[in-house]
């Protein structure tokens, strides 16, 4: 196969075919939309990151966003990174566990490069238990750690001390392995089958999720008592009405692991902020990160004390559900979100527009009643995004520089990553 004008001379079954860069990078886009629009993630198991994470080590740790400036990391990362050093005992206490990540004794890594997914500040570390899911159509496994509740000091906001070490040893010994006995019971569940049931239930499911988490309680609850769980830990789960964004995170994971494989294709496969700097990756390029200054999640804040001086940029993981088509990309799917961070129906209808203009297809299998019965959009294109200047919009939890949740709203996505993202491509095809 040789460059040949601006495209290639490709042989198939004995006859040598002309593509340009449009019908290679189509039929790559072709490819990735396929998996996106036919996947089936079950969520399988839950088990130590460590025994099923590929690559994970004892002395790695996996943090969300793109590639980490150790010398400029935002505190709650520190933080998130530094406790989870010392709950794995590679630690003392968080002082000497920062130095060993300096000094490169304890690696980090960002999350999505491994087909996971840590939410807000969080982190994953060897022992922690993880949510695994496969899709069934493409092979792909994706991963992410259980949402841990309502509980507002955790490690997931960057919060560490004795009382959230306690918390993280109950969780690893008192909650998840229920979770995971019952659900590998249940044969798996079908995580699709949950989402169609939630159609005109109010969810976007980034930011909000009680009619996912309320679908999946009904679903997983009888094997939970099948299993004598404890009570409390049947309790913490059916209490917990966000629990259901993080098997939908690592559900997108599941097939974006198998689309990263598909060179060519111009289809977004990762977006994510470090507090820092906010980065995608498209599948041509696989785990190649296009970079830039993150954005602020705009909306509203928690408290009337909280200034955007007090905020952190964009940060986490958890938007890699809009990768897949959920959050501000179907806007329009959650209205009482918008109305909860201080916009309106007609926002939704935008921001839901704007992605349906840079996106390549749409989910049909929970049509928004309120949107005409249209499906949600999905497989955001660069190319669109840079030849329309339209920019979706994100929605997102903002995060405080001190360490906790500072709010909830939208952010534009930075255009400069889309506009690297197909430099990037280019290059990689040898067009430039």
């Amino acid at each position: 196969m040789g460059l040949l004008l601006g495209g290639v001379r490709d042989r198939r079954r004995g006859k040598e075919v002309f593509m340009t860069v449009e019908e290679r990078i189509n039929e790559a886009n072709s490819k990735v939309m396929d998996m996106f629009l036919n996947g089936r993630p079950v969520w399988t198991d839950v088990r130590p990151a460590i025994e099923v994470v590929p690559g994970m080590k004892k002395n790695l740790i996996l943090h969300p966003g793109p590639p980490i400036d150790k010398e400029h990391i935002v505190f709650p990362l520190k933080n998130s990174i530094s406790g989870a050093a010392v709950h794995e005992g590679l630690a003392k206490n968080v002082d000497e566990a920062w130095n060993m990540v300096l000094s490169g004794e304890i690696e980090i890594a960002p999350a999505q490069e491994y087909s996971c997914g840590c939410a807000a500040a969080m982190v994953m570390s060897a022992s922690m238990p993880v949510i695994v899911v496969e899709d069934k159509y493409s092979g792909g496994k994706g991963f992410s750690t259980p949402h841990p509740g309502p509980k507002p000091k955790v490690l997931r906001w960057g919060l560490y001390d004795e009382e959230v070490e306690e918390d993280l040893k109950a969780f690893e010994k008192d909650y998840c392995p229920y979770l995971g006995e019952a659900v590998r019971k249940s044969g798996g569940i079908d995580i699709i089958s949950i989402l169609s049931k939630t159609a005109g239930m109010g969810d976007e499911n980034h930011n909000r999720q009680p009619a996912g988490s309320m679908c999946l309680a009904l679903t997983l609850a009888p094997y939970l008592l099948d299993i004598d769980a404890p009570k409390k830990a049947i309790k913490d789960f059916l209490a917990n009405d966000r629990f259901f964004l993080n098997p939908v995170m690592a559900s997108a994971l599941s097939i974006i692991a198998s689309a990263k494989k598909v060179k060519c294709s111009t289809v977004m496969t990762a977006m994510c902020g470090n507090g820092e700097e906010f980065g995608i990756q498209v599948a041509g390029t696989g785990n190649k990160w296009y970079t830039t200054e993150a954005p602020y999640i705009e909306g509203t804040l928690l408290k009337p004390t909280y200034k955007k001086s007090d905020m952190l940029r964009y940060m986490g993981d958890s938007c890699v559900t809009e990768v897949y088509g959920f959050g501000g990309m179907t806007a329009i799917a959650g209205p009482m979100y918008m109305k909860l961070t201080g916009s309106s129906f007609e926002e939704a209808l935008s921001r839901t527009e704007k992605a349906r203009k840079v996106s390549l297809g749409e989910h049909t299998f929970a049509p928004v009643p309120w949107n005409d019965y249209k499906g949600m959009p999905v497989g955001v294109d660069v190319r669109k995004v840079v030849g329309y200047n339209v920019p979706p919009i994100s929605h997102g939890g903002s995060g405080l520089k001190t360490g906790g949740q500072a709010g909830a709203g939208a952010a534009e996505l930075p255009m400069e990553c889309f506009k690297k993202a197909l430099v990037g491509v280019a290059e990689d095809m040898g067009i430039i």
